[in-house]
């Protein structure tokens, strides 16, 4: 049995394609390119910084459903997204 180091195959070939501009860009592998990939997302995603953007994310939004429950005349989430973004998700 081969005990050599081989890399994991990316089924996706966009991932494929990201990993191995990354890696040529950095001169690593396209596992070094992954695994540097990975620590920096979870690093972010784990920073105080994250969490307290997240809380002040919730709170507007709280704030914003309480306004809308408070008004029986205000439009519903649906149509306030409906009036912002086109079909494609793109601002107006």
């Amino acid at each position: 049995m081969d005990t050599g180091h081989v890399d994991t195959i990316i089924l996706s070939p966009e991932a494929e394609k990201l990993a191995q501009e990354l890696a040529v860009l950095d001169h690593i592998t396209v596992t070094q390119a992954v695994t540097r990939s990975l620590r920096e997302a979870l690093a972010r995603r784990r920073s105080p910084d994250s969490a307290t953007r997240l809380a002040r994310m919730r709170a507007v939004s709280d704030r914003f459903a309480d306004i809308m429950r408070q008004d029986p005349d205000a439009p519903s989430l649906w149509q306030v997204n409906e009036d912002l973004y086109d079909e494609q998700g793109l601002p107006k």
